[in-house]
C-alpha cells in the first residue's frame, strides 16, 4: 500500500485499510514514497515501488491512496497484480487541470481494478471515471456519497468497500 502525496506509511487511511484487511484474513504491507516533488512521469516513484514489489514475490495486490494510486497504476501496466485498489484517484490537479496521462493509464489497465471515489472529489470527477469504466471492463467504480478527496465521514465506508472487494478479488 502506498500513501497519498506527502504522506507516509502511517497515513491514517492506510492504517485503517490494513486493519480492515486483517479482519478479511489478508496481510498487507505499507510503504513510503521517495520524498520531494514528483519526478517527470513518476519514474522515480515507480522505480521505488517496483523494487518493493520485486523484493516480495508474495505480493498479490496493490493499493494506493491518491498519489500512491497514480504510482501503482503505472506499475500495474508493467507488472500486473491480481487486483489493484485506487482510493481517491486524482485525474485532475489541485488547480483543476486534467491529467490525460493518468486517464490513459486507467484506460490501459489489464488487471481487476477498483476505484473508490468521493462523489464530491474535485480531483476525480465521477463522470470521468464512469466514462473510463465504460471503455475498460477491468475498471469498477464505487462512489462514496457526499465524500470529497479525503473521504471525511465516508472513510469507513470506503475502507469497508475496499477490503471486501480485495478479499473477493483475491479469492477468485
Amino acid at each position: 500500500m502506498l500513501p497519498g502525496f506527502g504522506g507516509g506509511p502511517g497515513q491514517p487511511i492506510l492504517v485503517a485499510l490494513e486493519q480492515a484487511l486483517r479482519l478479511e484474513g489478508l496481510e498487507s504491507m505499507r510503504a513510503a514514497l521517495p520524498p520531494g516533488r514528483p519526478s517527470p512521469g513518476l519514474v522515480r516513484e515507480v522505480d521505488a515501488a517496483r523494487s518493493w514489489i520485486h523484493s516480495d514475490p508474495g505480493i498479490l495486490a496493490y493499493a494506493g491512496r491518491s498519489f500512491g494510486g497514480r504510482v501503482l497504476a503505472r506499475l500495474a501496466l508493467e507488472s500486473a497484480p491480481r487486483a489493484l485498489l485506487l482510493l481517491g484517484f486524482p485525474v485532475r490537479s489541485q488547480a483543476g487541470t486534467p491529467r490525460p496521462e493518468d486517464e490513459a493509464v486507467l484506460e490501459r489497465l489489464s488487471c481487476p481494478t477498483l476505484i473508490v471515489q468521493g462523489a464530491r472529489d474535485p480531483l476525480g470527477p465521477i463522470r470521468t471515471f464512469r466514462r473510463l469504466a465504460a471503455s475498460n471492463r477491468m475498471l469498477q467504480l464505487r462512489v462514496i456519497p457526499g465524500a470529497t478527496h479525503s473521504f471525511g465521514r465516508g472513510e469507513s465506508r470506503a475502507i469497508q468497500l475496499a477490503a471486501e472487494w480485495l478479499r473477493g478479488a483475491l479469492a477468485s
